[in-house]
């Protein structure tokens, strides 16, 4: 049931119905049948949802005994069978054909590979159980007695395809005291599902026409298209990310729930390091509290502080799959964060012998506009793993046909575009809505609260708008999410 589909939208509305027709006591209940009901819709998912349900049992018990034991050993080793756990899913289904031909290239013995089907949501719903483990550890968090509750937060479907990442400590006091019927609050999470539908489908799938036909065959592409591609993409995956959490967090809204906001303007960064403190921000999140701080985060010296950050996206990398093109990607963010850390200093003492940066908006500017080709620059690797490109081929190609300067360069990608799809009056549209997007959501602004602040003609043209390019120019049954295979 991808989220995209009327068929989610079906079950979402008949959901939403019937909870709030239950007495609130009962609703996280509801919840919890409904969420597995979610994940048990498609047939490949339901033997695997005993997965989940394990995942879930086996971190709560771990949790109860933490919480309630005195005795520090007994608290670590139920710890360790926690993350053991967790881990040991992961990399059952995630990583097992990576370990095999690791293993086989160190022994030489033949790879005994298997051909696994990925639970749904695994990458996340095993983090949001590892959490809380490890908060009830750290006493960050209240053991929870009532294992259907925490079930309800571990299966949460609007989290389960897209994200974001949720905390316990966040979510249980909202599943504890379910909230009232609202429709201001409805009404927001309406209009924050069709704006995440118009992202998503309007937006990053039709982009997709043309970045998916470059990297799918870049060997036969020039220089000003692969360069095109990948600057769309970077666009296309915002795009297409923030456009599903922004239906999860609509969808949640309408059930009562707040979730973690997964995005803060990343485009309007001025480094690379506070890039990722906007970008997925319940993932960075997560990897800053669970595996940089203990490595002794900021608290080392300078050496052992920059390869903490490369560690953490050396993991973020793993997250993403097994796959080392994901693992070069991670090294690559992970260096380009350690360089830009290292050299904070001398660059601030540089500037004031810039005169492009006497005037304040000319140096953001330009440092927003040096983030973004960053950004873009490692996103080569993502790509590449996504469409199975050889990312050195794309890098190298980049730097072709350039001949004759920047007119037929551009007629080159002009004639691409339209042979991908993408002709008519849809480039305008999507220049268009781009720029209204980024403009809406600048300075980590929440659209929905926005919208409903503002005067009865610029809300309603505005729904008008966004419904209207949706009908029109909506990529319908064009891609999946991109990060549900994660």
């Amino acid at each position: 049931m991808t989220i995209t589909s009327l068929l989610y939208l079906g079950f979402f509305a008949a959901v939403a119905l019937v909870h709030y027709a239950l007495p609130r006591v009962v609703r996280p209940y509801f919840l919890l049948a409904a969420n597995y009901a979610f994940y048990c819709y498609d047939v490949s998912n339901r033997p695997l949802a005993l997965v989940l349900a394990g995942a879930t049992l086996l971190t709560w018990v771990c949790g109860l005994v933490i919480g309630k034991s005195r005795s520090k050993v007994l608290r670590v080793v139920f710890l360790l069978l926690a993350i053991a756990g967790g881990v040991g899913i992961l990399l059952y289904y995630k990583y097992w054909n990576l370990l095999a031909d690791a293993v086989a290239g160190v022994t030489g013995i033949t790879p005994y590979h298997l051909d696994l089907i990925t639970p749904l949501g695994l990458s996340y719903f095993t983090f949001a159980a590892l959490s809380y483990s490890i908060d009830v550890f750290k006493k960050r968090c209240k053991v929870e007695p009532n294992l259907l509750h925490y079930a309800m937060f571990v299966s949460f479907f609007p989290t389960m395809i897209t994200g974001p990442i949720e905390r316990y400590p966040h979510l249980r006091p909202q599943i504890k005291k379910p909230r009232r019927f609202s429709y201001t609050r409805c009404a927001g999470g309406a209009f924050r599902i069709l704006w995440g539908y118009t992202k998503k489908m309007v937006i990053a799938d039709n982009i997709s026409l043309y970045t998916s036909f470059v990297y799918t065959t870049p060997d036969t592409m020039n220089g000003p298209n692969l360069l095109a591609a990948s600057i769309l993409f970077a666009l296309q995956l915002y795009m297409d990310f923030s456009g599903c959490c922004d239906i999860a967090l609509g969808v949640a809204r309408i059930l009562g729930y707040d979730l973690i906001e997964n995005f803060n303007s990343p485009f309007e960064s001025t480094s690379f390091s506070e890039f990722w403190t906007k970008w997925h921000i319940s993932m960075t999140g997560w990897f800053r509290d669970y595996i940089y701080f203990p490595l002794g985060g900021s608290r080392c010296c300078m050496p052992r502080r920059l390869m903490n950050v490369v560690i953490v996206f050396l993991v973020s990398g793993l997250w993403h799959g097994a796959d080392w093109r994901y693992l070069m990607w991670g090294l690559a963010c992970g260096v380009l964060c350690a360089f830009g850390r290292l050299t904070a200093g001398v660059r601030k003492k540089i500037w004031k012998y810039n005169p492009l940066y006497w005037a304040d908006w000319c140096r953001v500017l330009i440092q927003r506009i040096f983030v973004f080709l960053l950004f873009v620059a490692t996103l080569v690797f993502f790509a590449s793993a996504l469409y199975n490109a050889d990312p050195y081929g794309v890098y190298a190609g980049i730097f072709q046909g350039w001949q004759g300067g920047i007119a037929p360069a551009w007629d080159s990608v002009r004639t691409l575009l339209h042979d991908s799809g993408i002709d008519g009056r849809l480039p305008v549209v999507l220049t268009c809505a781009s720029a209204i997007v980024l403009a809406a959501e600048s300075q980590g602004r929440n659209v929905a609260r926005w919208i409903r602040a503002q005067n009865f003609a610029l809300r309603w043209t505005l729904y008008y708008a966004a419904a209207a390019a949706l009908l029109f120019f909506g990529a319908f049954g064009q891609s999946a999410f991109i990060y549900q295979q994660f």
